[in-house]
């Protein structure tokens, strides 16, 4: 899948492990037991006492006609980057039962991942430091995804970090993307966000649209028209000055994004149980 093209180099990492044990676990098995491990690895400061990823379920089967490195299976629908709020929730609704606050749970993984333009071209050109965090090469399971989007309570908009919208134009087949960004004074990382990240604290529908040359996920709402960094003031004035609105808040998901960033041990124990049924999906114990 063209938007998810970065994972070739964990694939190939793990496959020897697949070849080693295939007489005992599936290439499924293995996949899910790789995530599990990778995520307790990532939890390196605020771990809650005890608290681990463990893997209670084996017995998956592969799909059928693929190979060792999961090449030639079904083909997939994949979750699309320039979804809405609506559009978010049911996906992970129909795929994996998922309810709102889950959602907005398995979206936190974000916060250990980097964004690289050559892969599906989302990121920084040039910069294969930046993610959806600051830091993120720190590769760390923690809260802060949901910082970078709300304020605290009784500010969630006004005091949330200003996202200004950009098209990140690409080459070699990858098209050309629309992405959120982020600066902050005194700072060189400038972390990105799709469009389906946003959608967890704005409501982007009816204000997402292809624009004159073709290019999905413009929109036509700012992230909001007023903020304290230095850009902020420039910001209000175009938007005024241009007839632009402020984005509608999504006020199905917004009030979980603040309880996770106030509550990192919350989120934690939250994401484990919600990365287990992810892994369970598709799978029935007898």
């Amino acid at each position: 899948n063209p938007d998810n093209k970065g994972l070739a180099e964990p694939i190939e990492a793990i496959y020897p492990i697949v070849r080693k044990f295939e007489d005992s676990y599936s290439r499924a098995d293995i996949w899910a037991l790789a995530t599990l491990v990778s995520a307790d690895l990532a939890v390196v400061d605020g771990r809650p006492h005890g608290y681990r990823f463990p893997m209670r379920h084996i017995g998956r089967r592969d799909c059928s006609g693929a190979d060792g490195m999961g090449a030639g299976g079904p083909d997939v629908d994949m979750p699309s980057n320039d979804f809405t709020t609506h559009e978010l929730l049911a996906y992970f609704e129909k795929y994996f039962d998922f309810s709102t606050d889950e959602t907005v749970t398995i979206m936190g993984v974000h916060a250990v991942g980097v964004a690289h333009r050559g892969n599906v071209g989302f990121g920084n050109e040039g910069d294969a430091q930046g993610g959806w965090v600051f830091d993120a090469r720190s590769y760390q399971l923690n809260n802060r995804y949901y910082g970078m989007m709300v304020g605290d309570e009784g500010v969630l908009v006004h005091g949330a970090p200003v996202w200004h919208l950009e098209l990140a134009q690409n080459d070699g087949g990858i098209p050309n993307r629309y992405q959120w960004y982020h600066e902050q004074q005194g700072r060189t990382e400038r972390p990105i966000m799709t469009n389906a990240d946003i959608a967890l604290v704005r409501d982007l529908k009816d204000h997402m649209y292809v624009d004159n040359n073709g290019n999905e996920g413009a929109v036509a709402c700012d992230f909001k028209l007023e903020g304290g960094d230095p850009y902020g003031g420039y910001e209000r004035r175009r938007s005024l000055q241009g007839g632009r609105v402020a984005c509608p808040v999504a006020s199905k998901t917004i009030e979980k994004m603040v309880e996770y960033k106030m509550d990192n041990e919350m989120f934690l124990y939250d994401f484990e149980k919600v990365l287990e049924k992810m892994l369970k999906t598709g799978y029935h114990e007898y």
